[in-house]
């Protein structure tokens, strides 16, 4: 392992050049780097949402400009972790949300323009994974004390969303929507938004209503 910041300039080029000589090849790419900001839009500010960008949108975008060459000399599999979330936006979830659907976007451009490569591309939509991401406050600060505010019921573990992952790679999937809800959600989204739509209000579903304190 290489430790790699996705936002600094050359960190991902030294990490495609360690791995090119560790493994003699680079074949498959995981672009799965992001993190989480919460709060209503009138509690933001357009830098809030600037930071998380550069992260969960520019980040994947420069670890697909850093190793492209690579997967197209062996005809590889490029694989970007979005989530659920690139089909639904809550209240209070605007940042995460937004860059979510720009990488369904980037991955739909994707999948045609490295098509005559032999370059596959995976859109990985998990659920609620057991992390710790929902212990991160607005200024990516880690709370051990933090409760994770999801049901258990609708967690599934890493291990578990990992081999699911595995096995979208492997069968070069264009999308592989993880957890039984997130299939429900994507299936009503595509078919029936209104639906979807009339749930959420119905059940006030959202996320936090306030971010925590940011600091300039």
């Amino acid at each position: 392992a290489i430790p790699c910041d996705v936002t600094k300039d050359g960190d991902l080029d030294k990490a495609a050049t360690f791995a090119r000589s560790k493994f003699g090849k680079i074949d498959i790419v995981v672009a799965n780097a992001g993190w989480s900001l919460k709060g209503n839009v009138e509690n933001l500010r357009v830098n809030d949402y600037r930071r998380l960008w550069e992260t969960n949108v520019f980040g994947v975008l420069s670890t697909i400009y850093a190793t492209l060459d690579h997967l197209k000399k062996t005809k590889g599999r490029l694989v970007i972790i979005s989530s659920v979330k690139s089909y639904v936006a809550l209240s209070g979830d605007s940042p995460y949300s937004m860059s979510k659907f720009a990488m369904r976007a980037l991955c739909e451009s994707l999948s045609q323009e490295l098509a005559p490569d032999g370059v596959s591309v995976t859109h990985i939509c998990p659920g609620y994974v057991a992390t710790e991401i929902r212990q991160l406050d607005n200024q990516g600060i880690w709370h051990s004390d933090w409760q994770d505010p999801i049901s258990p019921r609708l967690l599934i573990s890493a291990e578990q969303t990992a081999k699911q992952i595995v096995k979208a790679i492997s069968r070069r999937q264009r999308e592989q929507v993880i957890t039984n809800y997130g299939k429900l959600i994507v299936l009503i989204k595509r078919h029936m938004p209104w639906l979807l739509s009339l749930l959420i209000s119905k059940f006030k579903i959202k996320v936090a209503s306030k971010p925590s304190p940011i600091k300039d």
